[in-house]
Formats: structure tokens, C-alpha cells, sequence
């Protein structure tokens, strides 16, 4: 058994294959398994690979994929993994060299089920850090009993985060379009109940930010809405919603309220008042509990702007706040953070 196993897409549009399948070969960390998920027709990422793999053995294996096969392959890599904790990631990432280690030596010392490392995550096009670190916000080890506010606002990206694999249980990969990773974690949370937090910064995560020449894709923004229905489920059918309730609601109301709309309303031939419509029953049909999230409330909001936003939310002011946040990030270097 591998001490880690990680599994890492690599697709022709990362930018950061490269860095990534390196950054995990030189990890401090012995035992490490990476399983490399490509479509073995692109000659160039297939190459690299390859002669990754002569160099480092075993310990790099293969599972391809075609263009439409990204569950299939990855369900098949979570079936094979070997490790004792599982890592999930792409090639649009890339770790400090003790990153692995510092994560599973946190978890196997604090014995818990889930290791969290601090984070930058950067516009691909710019470099330009849009946000980072833990903050100091969590103790070196953490109940995700819901208590904790900073819990909400915690990235959701995978990449961070060194779950032991046992805790995944009979939880997959689903057919959703770019948000398959985040989904993924997200899930594995209803059988987490201890986390160990490690505050350094040892995780790099390069994201494409929508604008008025890159507007985002309304198959995956349906299915982020979708796979966060399937999570409340998994923490319903789990008996965990009851604790977990805060945090997803604030997910929802910060990707699906705030930052999804925004990011639409680049595009001046949507009918925003419809958008809003769509997007406000959504969040009041399956996640209600945005209204009333203690998360939410002046006095526990890490951050005042997303009181803000749930205030002027309430009142139905949606249309004016997105354009104002739209205009100030159109005309500044102001950050879309939600």
C-alpha cells in the first residue's frame, strides 16, 4: 500500500501539465502513487508522460480516456488508487515539494480523516493571486461539525485537501462539466468528521476568470447547481445535513447567488432579470437556509462583503449589486473572491 495515492487529470487545455506531474514526482514524500488520466491521442501529453513513467516506474501509472470518458476514467483511477489517502488534482496545479508530506504527516499524527493545506489560487492569464491561505482561521485540528464559520468560505477546490481514502466509501465521480473534482470533495465531507490543518501556503491552483471575452459556460453552471443538489443529498441520506447545513447553503448563496450572476451578466445579451429569477428560486428552493445562515451574520462573516451581499440579496436588490461588483471589476483590479 502507498502512503499516497493521487490522481491527476491532464487535458490538451491545462496550461500547467508540466509543472504539475513534476511538482508531484518531487514531493518529499515516499510512497506516493500518481495516476495520470489523458486521452492517449494527444502525442504531446502522451510523450511526456511516458517518459516520466520510464524514469519513475510503478509508482507513475496510466489510465486513458476519450474526450467524453472523464467519470469513467477517473471512477476507474479511484478504483485502483492504493494509497491510504487519496489527492485529487489536474494540470492546472501545482505543489510546494513538502506539500504531501506535510499533509499526511498532519493526519496520520492528528489521526484524522481529512489533511487541508493553505492555498493560493491564481487567474492563469495574469498571475495575479485572486485569493489565498487559511487565514489562521482553523486550529491545527477541526470537528466539520458545522460549528466553525470559516468552514463556508473555505475553497473548494480538491487540490488541497488529503482525504483517507476508506472515508470515501461508496461515493463517485459524477458526469457534471468541470466541477467533477470539487463535487467530488465536497461529498466526501458527509463521511469526514475530523480535519487536520496545515497553514502554508503549499497548494497552487491557476483558474481561466470569466469576463467579457470569456463567458462562462451554461452547461457548467447548470451542472455546479446540480452536483450541490446531489451533495445536500449525500449529507441528507447521511444523517449529516442537520450539521453541514451552514456550509453548503453558504456555498450556494456565494458561487450560485453571487458569483455565477456575476460572472453571466458579462455577457449584455442575457436577460439578467431572468437569470436572477432562475438562479434566486433555485437557491430558495434547495438551499432556503442561505436567508437565515448564521455564517452570514455581521457579527461571524469573515468577510463584511458577503454580508453585504446577503443583505442587499434580502432585499431584492440583486440586479443593482451585481452590476455594481460587475463595474468595479471591470474598471479596477478588484477580485471576484466569492
Amino acid at each position: 500500500m502507498y502512503k499516497v495515492s493521487v490522481i491527476t487529470i491532464l487535458k490538451r487545455r491545462h496550461k500547467k501539465i508540466q509543472e504539475n506531474l513534476k511538482s508531484l514526482i518531487n514531493q518529499t514524500l515516499s510512497d506516493v502513487e500518481i495516476i495520470c488520466i489523458y486521452n492517449e491521442e494527444n502525442s504531446e501529453i502522451n510523450s511526456f508522460v511516458q517518459e516520466e513513467k520510464k524514469q519513475q516506474g510503478d509508482r507513475i501509472k496510466i489510465v486513458h480516456k476519450t474526450r467524453a470518458q472523464d467519470v469513467i476514467a477517473k471512477n476507474k483511477a479511484l478504483e485502483e488508487a492504493q494509497g491510504k489517502y487519496l489527492l485529487v488534482t489536474d494540470g492546472n496545479t501545482c505543489y510546494d515539494k513538502t506539500a504531501l508530506e506535510k499533509m499526511y504527516n498532519a493526519a496520520e499524527s492528528k489521526n484524522t480523516d481529512l489533511a487541508v493545506c493553505g492555498y493560493s489560487i491564481i487567474n492563469i492569464d495574469t498571475n495575479q493571486t485572486i485569493t489565498s491561505g487559511l487565514e489562521g482561521n482553523f486550529k491545527d485540528v477541526e470537528n466539520l461539525d458545522g460549528t466553525n464559520k470559516a468552514w463556508g468560505y473555505l475553497n473548494i477546490d480538491s487540490g488541497n485537501k488529503l482525504v483517507k481514502k476508506e472515508k470515501i466509501g461508496d461515493i463517485k465521480f459524477q458526469n457534471y462539466d468541470d466541477c467533477q473534482d470539487e463535487i467530488f470533495i465536497l461529498s466526501a465531507y458527509a463521511n469526514v468528521n475530523t480535519v487536520a490543518f496545515v497553514d502554508e501556503e503549499l497548494f497552487y491552483g491557476y483558474r481561466t476568470i470569466a469576463n467579457a471575452e470569456r463567458l462562462p459556460n451554461p452547461i457548467q453552471v447548470k451542472d455546479f447547481q446540480k452536483g450541490l443538489i446531489e451533495v445536500k443529498k449525500i449529507y441528507k441520506d447521511n444523517g449529516r445535513y442537520e450539521s453541514l447545513k451552514n456550509i453548503i447553503s453558504l456555498i450556494a448563496f456565494s458561487k450560485v447567488g453571487v458569483k455565477q450572476l456575476v460572472e453571466i451578466s458579462f455577457d449584455r445579451n442575457v436577460d439578467m432579470k431572468e437569470k436572477i429569477r432562475e438562479h434566486m428560486n433555485y437557491l430558495d428552493i434547495n438551499f432556503f437556509e442561505w436567508r437565515k445562515n448564521k455564517f452570514l451574520s455581521f457579527s461571524n462573516v469573515p468577510r463584511k462583503a458577503y454580508w453585504v451581499a446577503c443583505l442587499i440579496y434580502k432585499f431584492g436588490f440583486q440586479s443593482l449589486y451585481i452590476k455594481m461588483y460587475r463595474n468595479l471589476l471591470e474598471k479596477t483590479d478588484a477580485k471576484l473572491f466569492f
